[in-house]
């Protein structure tokens, strides 16, 4: 049944007399824009403009907001009411919740405390979100943050005069607002008096002049999204109490750790750190990370693992870890001779990178090495050999955990690392100990530092501290000399890329000028994948018509969008402190 209103306005239905009629009509308008918004609907020669399903996505999300807050104020009454421990099913009305709805244990104790608070502590809160004007994840930041100790929830109902600042009562407002008081000869039973008070009362709190704790944090969301109104809400915790900061820091710094589990294939890491270390760490990742380089297809993730060992890396070749220690902190690899030569001539087909063969030839070379803080090779050579055929040699493997050494990793290392021989007898004695000698002197990396300035990817500009020296024209294993001219320098990620790949490197000389602005430089070297295709530096992007070696970068203002209000969310709340019958028992205890 339908009804025409009297001023001749679109039709309205009746209103509703219970909640099973008004459940069955929202249920039945969802079944009409269900049909309307099917997929056949939506792809059809008449379907709507995206800006209207934008519009209505917009609405149905308030919509939904609004249904959530009227679900979060049935659920106290539910609970208070006590029938649903009828039966003995639940001891917990959380329990029950899960069980009757067949949803999860997580979500019904999310709906319980976001309901119990709105209830008992944040009833302005719960009054916007039932009429529309608060989001709903705006009220889930107020009840995760503003009502978590006491002292917040007293907080979230002090009175404060906004003309000030500070905080009030209704009698302390009242006195100061200009108000003309009956005579108490002429009100004896103050009754004019009281309607006066009240009236300036609801007036100072219709234009905002008194309000709430919550009402002050509220008022900041009508201009920030739910990211930025969660600093607001912190800001207003950390004011109002402080000390269960303090005791919330304590607990966490009592919950950190960190596992690094040996697994299939690598390591497994889980843990938990503090806001102070988590940052520190992230911050370090980061900036070892960089820009991505060109041709760099990793995902953010893969990226932030690689920093991570990166960061490791920087402390072990810096040996800032044990400076007085007579040998640092290092990788350590053991190989046999034969195994190590073989592994860095084969590429992953097991074909031999200098004369394509299955099975390489043992190179001549004797046991001289290159050195690194972080990873040293051992190089064992066997009086005796115990097994026979193919499983004498064994394969490298990390020395402190006997696992597998991937053999990108030992061609890496037989370009910037140090070998040492060690000779062991028929009984497993050791026979013999050479030295560990560097491939790269200290001079010669200075001199590849000064010529190549960074990583010669293309693209990439990771600084010297984070590279290594790499045999660019001829690989070590393959009778490369150490040689200024035959080494370059590449970042840990690309050293290992290049050894990988089977990419291959030539000089051809840095160019003497540079003609475009902010593109990347030529390095000198020239980069060739196993295909035979160059790898070339991106082309820098222009604007048409545009010059950008003089065009000046546009301001902050300009990018800012028309008419949008730009504010820091952390300087928004200037709380008073607390009125003095809230503060002064607990200083007085102390």
């Amino acid at each position: 049944m339908v009804d025409q209103t009297t001023n001749g306005g679109p039709a309205t239905l009746p209103a509703a007399i219970s909640i099973e009629e008004t459940l069955a009509r929202i249920e039945n308008e969802i079944d009409h824009l269900t049909a309307l918004t099917d997929p056949e609907t939506l792809t059809g020669w008449d379907a709507p403009t995206v800006t209207r399903l934008a519009d209505a996505h917009t609405r149905i999300r308030r919509l939904t907001g609004r249904l959530d807050g009227v679900r979060y104020t049935l659920l106290p009454r539910i609970e208070n009411e006590g029938s649903w421990r009828s039966g003995g099913a639940a001891r917990t009305f959380t329990t029950w919740l899960r069980l009757r709805e067949g949803i999860s244990a997580s979500t019904a104790g999310k709906d319980m405390t976001i309901a119990r608070r709105l209830a008992t502590a944040l009833p302005v809160t719960r009054e916007r979100l039932v009429a529309g004007t608060l989001g709903v994840d705006h009220a889930r930041v107020m009840t995760e943050v503003a009502p978590t100790s006491e002292t917040r929830t007293d907080a979230l109902a002090w009175l404060i005069d906004t003309r000030t600042g500070h905080t009030t009562t209704p009698e302390q407002f009242v006195q100061s607002v200009a108000v003309d008081f009956p005579d108490p000869s002429e009100d004896p039973d103050g009754a004019r008096t009281r309607e006066l008070v009240t009236q300036v009362l609801e007036g100072a709190v219709a234009d905002g002049t008194l309000t709430t704790g919550e009402g002050v944090v509220l008022r900041e969301a009508n201009v920030l999204n739910a990211d930025q109104f969660r600093k607001v809400a912190r800001r207003f915790a950390t004011i109002t109490d402080p000390d269960t900061d303090d005791l919330d820091d304590d607990k966490a710094a009592q919950g950190e750790f960190l596992d690094l589990a040996k697994t299939f294939g690598g390591y497994h890491v889980a843990g938990f750190l503090t806001d102070e270390h988590g940052l520190q760490l992230t911050t370090a990742i980061n900036a070892v990370m960089g820009a991505p380089s060109a041709e760099d297809t990793r995902t953010t993730t893969q990226r932030r693992a690689q920093g991570l060992a990166d960061v490791a890396r920087v402390v072990l070749d810096t040996n800032q870890a044990s400076p007085g220690a007579a040998i640092a902190p290092h990788l350590n690899v053991t190989v046999s001779w034969n195994e190590f030569v073989t592994q860095v001539t084969r590429t992953r087909d097991g074909l031999c990178l200098t004369c394509g063969q299955a099975t390489p030839g043992l190179s001549s070379r004797i046991g001289t090495a290159s050195t690194s803080t972080a990873s040293t090779v051992s190089a064992s050579t066997a009086g005796t050999a115990t097994e026979s055929g193919f499983l004498s040699s064994g394969g490298p493997v990390f020395t402190e955990t006997g696992g597998r050494a991937p053999r990108a990793l030992v061609r890496r290392l037989a370009c910037h690392s140090a070998v040492t021989r060690i000779v062991f007898g028929p009984d497993g004695a050791v026979l013999d100990v050479g030295r560990a000698q560097r491939t790269v002197s200290g001079q010669m990396r200075r001199a590849v530092i000064a010529r190549d300035q960074h990583c010669v990817y293309p693209g990439c500009d990771q600084p010297p501290s984070r590279c290594e020296v790499h045999h660019a024209l001829t690989h070590w294993a393959d009778g490369g000399d150490t040689s200024v001219t035959n080494s370059a320098l590449l970042c840990w990620y690309h050293h290992q890329l290049v050894d990988a790949k089977g990419i291959t490197m030539h000089w051809t000389g840095k160019p003497a000028t540079n003609t475009t602005a902010g593109a990347l430089l030529e390095t000198g070297w020239a980069f060739t994948d196993a295909r035979g295709h160059r790898i070339r530096l991106p082309e820098p992007i222009e604007a048409p018509g545009t010059d950008q070696a003089t065009e000046p970068p546009s301001s902050v203002e300009a990018d800012r969008p028309a008419g949008r209000t730009w504010r820091d969310p952390t300087r928004l709340i200037r709380l008073p402190s607390p009125p003095d019958h809230l503060t002064r028992q607990p200083r007085l205890i102390g």
